[in-house]
């Protein structure tokens, strides 16, 4: 190879600026000799070199060295629109108007969008036929670039100095050999790779989503394409990584094994372990995660493990244990599937290393466990943090086809106890505030991974607590039917509160603060990626019962043709329930402490070949009963002299209504090129609660470009 390929080939691999950006994962599409995204990359003709190659570097019939270099990547803008008459006055970035391009408000110059790609280059190639590569740069559509003045670094959000592109780098390397004895593969690298073992020690928790609003990552291609998967699947068009955890470090793969074994093993570290710029914050803490199994016949049984260890200080005083141990399997009998998997796991942190003296506990965290600001001893060996000590998981899937009974059905039931804590997982985590990666967020705004009292969707688990579901799916000429049930009950009543989602306008509602709790004109709305969830208090003195969690969903979907072109409709329904004690069914009345109820109706046109139209309308309504958080005539929270909410009998709960109805379009220049528009109005307010109340329209505008 040519040394002038080899210098550009490292420099681009050489740019300064690590970053922890969820870029594009290879998928098999990519890494094939017909990508659908990528051309090949002309790389001798660039660099004015010749194209012939001596013997050596291509044997008679072997593979051509640097031969397979490809590019691709995208360029999209993303400009917002929102008028606000009425919103929450509380939060300095909001106000009535707001502009956004690509993130940062026009009006403010403050940033108000999502940390998400205006730039994507990607370069892949086969530097041999066994070795692969892929470098990948990210520029931030927020243009927070670090410059020099005067000799001085200048950095910041609201200064003159920070429009500047920041470009980031995710460098990945793969490895393969073909042996005797096995198949192996070795991906090293980060940014981010992506990678899954089991539900219970490495997923990702997985949320419903409506097709209106786009997610940037969304695949090239004819627009309806996304519409028509949505409908033939019963599932939501996400790109590849979906399920999969971010991590960053090395993953080794190894298949056709003896007697049929096979297995994976992951090191490095995950947003939980300190995060993806460990490099800058200096985070003592890695994970270890991988699996052993084996095949027999349409069988296959595993061995699944995870281990966060380290230390949550930089000083290594303070000792984490975070373990996972399970076997899984799945069976594939007549006309029955059956996923299995069952364990042990633990949560030990603040596990002193030293003898130390004052020591200052709530200076490396503000959770309650740790609240003390009085110096004191700290003894080697003592835990002085969460102490969950292992403790059972498990969890079962039953799939039944139509052959068997006529009706298809699937039935799931878990246990999974509080020590089983894991928020890289597909359990959300109701029950440990410690499960951050960085423990000074403890206690904190800034601990978004805790859902206290978490109201689940079907399908989904949650820890410190048992439960299942009762689902049906099937299709009866055009009409696709999704109907199931779900019921669960808390193994311990750890927290008087319940955290549900505000599933209309949720896009909207999540960028009025951003990955922040206690937000809100009443402090009780949580904000995550695209989504918003309120806590609600339980006002009881005493907790003798367990509180129970019960849904219900009802999704239908239909294909017609409309003047020769095809027309989805797709409507859903969730009823949700939180009372104490465990019910079968839902709770209608006011035994409940939370009713929740919502209702979303979608519609997809072909137009035109090139030409979507989009529909959208939601509708949501939320009741609580006496014994949750109230408020005065006023408005006006009735808390007691520590600002505690308190039961009172002239009190009032919450009682919301919130809308949404939305238009747009998708047009394609190309299959490679689209613009995309959203228009949206909600409304949202609350009876009782008089100032939880903002209603307003907004415009989101995308063009895209892939090459």
């Amino acid at each position: 190879m040519k040394t002038r390929t080899k210098l550009i080939i490292f420099l681009l691999a050489c740019f300064p600026g690590f970053f922890a950006f969820a870029g594009d994962p290879p998928s098999e599409e990519q890494k094939s000799s017909t990508p659908l995204l990528l051309r090949k990359l002309p790389v001798k003709k660039l660099l004015g070199l010749k194209s012939n190659t001596s013997n050596a570097e291509t044997p008679a019939g072997g593979y051509k060295r640097w031969s397979g270099l490809k590019y691709s990547g995208y360029a999209r803008s993303f400009t917002q629109y929102r008028v606000m008459p009425n919103f929450y006055t509380g939060n300095p970035n909001l106000t009535e108007k707001s502009l956004v391009f690509n993130g940062v408000e026009a009006y403010n110059g403050s940033l108000q969008g999502y940390q998400e790609p205006l730039l994507l280059l990607r370069l892949e190639g086969n530097p041999t036929a066994r070795t692969f590569f892929k470098v990948e740069y990210a520029m931030d559509n927020q243009l927070t670039g670090i410059i020099k003045d005067n000799g001085g670094i200048i950095e910041g959000t609201n200064t003159a100095y920070n429009r500047r592109i920041s470009t980031y780098r995710i460098l990945q390397f793969e490895g393969s050999a073909n042996t005797g004895i096995g198949d192996f593969k070795l991906i090293a690298g980060g940014g981010v790779l992506w990678h899954r073992v089991s539900p219970f020690t490495f997923w990702n928790y997985e949320y419903r989503d409506d097709l209106f609003e786009r997610y940037p990552w969304e695949p090239e291609g004819a627009s309806f394409n996304r519409y028509n998967q949505f409908y033939a699947t019963q599932n939501i068009a996400r790109d590849a990584r979906w399920g999969n955890t971010a991590t960053q470090g090395f993953i080794l793969e190894a298949k056709n094994l003896p007697l049929g074994f096979g297995g994976n093993i992951v090191y490095g570290k995950t947003d939980n372990s300190g995060g993806f710029t460990a490099v800058k914050t200096k985070s003592p803490r890695n994970l270890v995660a991988g699996r052993i199994d084996k095949g027999f016949g349409m069988h296959k049984f595993g061995i699944n493990y995870f281990n966060q260890f380290g230390f949550l200080d930089v000083q290594e005083l303070f000792k984490i244990r975070q373990q996972i141990a399970t076997i899984d399997g799945r069976l594939n009998l007549n006309n029955v599937k059956i996923y299995f998997e069952g364990g042990v796991g633990r949560f030990q942190d603040f596990i002193a290393q030293r003898d130390q003296e004052d020591v200052i506990l709530n200076n490396y965290s503000k959770s309650n466990v740790l609240a003390s600001k009085t110096p004191m001893k700290i003894i080697k060996g003592d835990n002085y943090g969460v102490d969950y000590n292992w403790a059972p998981t498990v969890m079962a899937q039953i799939d039944v086809t139509k052959e068997a009974f006529n009706v298809p059905v699937n039935l799931m039931m878990y246990y999974i106890d509080k020590a089983v804590t894991n928020i890289n997982s597909q359990v959300m985590n109701t029950a440990n505030p410690h499960a951050l990666g960085t423990a000074e967020n403890i206690g904190s705004i800034y601990d978004i991974t805790t859902y206290y009292g978490g109201v689940t969707d079907i399908q989904q688990m949650a820890n410190n607590r048992w439960g299942g579901y009762l689902k049906h799916e099937d299709t009866y000429g055009k009409l696709k039917v999704n109907i199931g049930t779900g019921f669960a009950q808390e193994i311990e009543n750890l927290y008087d509160s319940i955290s549900f989602q505000h599933r209309a306008n949720s896009f909207t509602r999540s960028r009025f603060a951003f990955f922040t709790r206690n937000n809100g004109p009443y402090g009780n709305i949580m904000n995550i990626y695209r989504r918003a969830f309120e806590v609600l208090a339980i006002t009881d003195t005493v907790s003798n019962y367990k509180k129970g969690f019960n849904s219900l969903d009802l999704n239908l979907k239909y294909k017609l043709s409309l003047f020769g072109r095809e027309l989805i409709l797709a409507n859903y329904n969730n009823y949700s329930s939180v009372q104490p004690g465990f019910s079968a069914i839902p709770k209608f009345s006011d035994k409940a402490f939370l009713r929740y109820f919502y209702e979303e109706f979608m519609a997809f046109y072909a137009f035109r070949p090139k030409l979507t139209l989009i529909g959208f309308v939601s509708y949501e309504k939320a009741l609580g009963n006496n014994r949750t958080q109230l408020v005065d005539a006023n408005g006006e929270l009735i808390v007691n002299s520590d600002n505690k909410p308190i039961a009172d009998p002239n009190g009032k709960p919450i009682n919301q209504r919130g809308y949404g109805y939305g238009l747009g379009f998708d047009y394609d220049f190309s299959g490679r090129a689209g613009l995309y528009v959203r228009h949206r109005w909600f409304d949202h307010r609350d009876v009782n609660f008089t100032k939880d109340r903002f209603n307003g329209q907004e415009t989101t505008v995308e063009l895209k470009i892939f090459f």
